[in-house]
């Protein structure tokens, strides 16, 4: 008797999963379905001292340095500041939330991207350079170098803003001369005669030489336009 009633409720405990299996699937629904991904935002707003975020700026040297608040961004480097949005929509792979924040007034401001890769020589090309004091007793040359059309680049081994305009040249192909005015004295004092006879300072590096026209910082707008011209 035993026997007969643990093979009925063995068999019962096989034929009931079986039976399960075979009933007829409930037919998908629309709301059954993955959500299609959205695309992801190319703009998107931000709120100084209100939204949380990140800022991303060029500081001294043309090092870049983060801080939460407007106030802590330097004037010259206001033009073009990343923001790490702490809460709220993230950009496209590969780019950067960016923005002008030299007049945020009040209420929010729009961001808008830029590539990653690109965002450092974007932001150290406003015209930004680094503060440098040329060797005392130079001598000068006794003649500026004639205009060979070539381009010269009178940079300090520390200064950020030299290397990115050398990475920029690089990257577009250019010949150029890179000379380093702290180590070359030869180089520092062919930099003062060329910027007296030009009527600029010296105090800041880097100077870009174009066939002759002087820049003081890294433009990155002009020197293409003294470039192509």
């Amino acid at each position: 008797m035993f026997f007969v009633r643990a093979s009925t409720r063995l068999c019962l405990g096989l034929l009931l999963p079986m039976m399960a299996a075979c009933e007829p699937e409930t037919p998908a629904t629309a709301a059954d379905a993955p959500a299609v991904g959205e695309a992801a935002p190319t703009s998107a707003t931000f709120e100084p001292g209100t939204t949380p975020a990140v800022l991303t700026f060029a500081a001294e040297r043309g090092s870049f340095t983060d801080s939460s608040k407007v106030a802590d961004v330097p004037d010259a480097s206001r033009g073009l500041v990343r923001v790490s949005l702490l809460e709220g929509p993230k950009p496209p792979a590969g780019q950067v939330w960016v923005a002008n924040l030299k007049a945020p007034g009040e209420g929010p401001v729009e961001l808008t991207t830029v590539a990653r890769e690109m965002f450092e020589e974007l932001a150290l090309g406003q015209g930004l350079s680094s503060e440098v004091s040329l060797p005392e007793g130079l001598e000068p040359p006794p003649q500026v170098a004639a205009n060979t059309g070539e381009v010269i680049v009178y940079k300090t081994a520390w200064c950020g803003v030299c290397k990115k305009v050398q990475s920029y040249l690089d990257r577009k192909g250019v010949k150029y001369v890179s000379k380093d005015i702290e180590k070359d004295r030869a180089a520092a004092a062919e930099l003062q005669a060329k910027a007296a006879k030009a009527g600029i300072g010296t105090g800041s590096v880097p100077v870009i030489d174009v066939g002759g026209e002087l820049m003081v910082g890294f433009d990155r707008g002009r020197l293409e336009k003294l470039l192509a011209g």
